[in-house]
């Protein structure tokens, strides 16, 4: 038995041109599953707190926001971590008095909620990652749990370890 035969297969079997893209295929899936496993060097895992600023919303959103609820990442569903504080002031309002000032007044109907989340990620010199998601402060989030998404802004970012 020959290694190649008459109709160009490898050991009769397989077309060497599809054995080719196989290989090739298979290369590539390891490349990205390789890829998906690495850890930037010089970054540990270690506690991240994060403060999230949820801007404008209703009273019902604000009160089902609780301590203890685990928090996801709405688009790629990462786990970002656990609330543990939730602080929730009346929003402020922009308005126009009749001698044309412009003053800041409390908002009757929405409230802005202040969440702290600890969760585990990594920090590195270059970026701070928390759940698979990038995180700078002013970065906006869509997170949600079982019960609700909101829209946040990260206002502070602590490394705890």
């Amino acid at each position: 038995m020959s290694l190649i035969d008459k109709k160009g297969r490898l050991f009769g079997l397989i077309n060497i041109i599809d054995l080719m893209v196989i290989l090739l295929i298979v290369a590539v899936a390891g490349r990205f599953a390789l890829k998906a496993q690495q850890r930037p060097v010089g970054s540990a895992e270690k506690k991240i707190e994060v403060v999230l600023l949820v801007k404008d919303v209703r009273d019902a959103t604000a009160s089902v926001i609780k301590e203890g609820d685990i928090v996801r990442e709405t688009k790629t569903n990462n786990l970002l971590g656990k609330i543990t504080k939730v602080e929730v002031r009346p929003a402020e309002t922009l308005v126009n008095t009749a001698d044309g000032r412009v003053v800041s007044v409390p908002n009757p109907v929405l409230k802005d909620v202040y969440v702290t989340l600890e969760g585990s990620g990594t920090a590195g010199e270059n970026a701070i990652v928390i759940g698979g998601t990038e995180i700078r402060i002013g970065t906006v989030l869509q997170i949600k749990t079982n019960i609700y998404s909101v829209v946040a802004t990260v206002m502070g970012i602590k490394v705890l370890d």
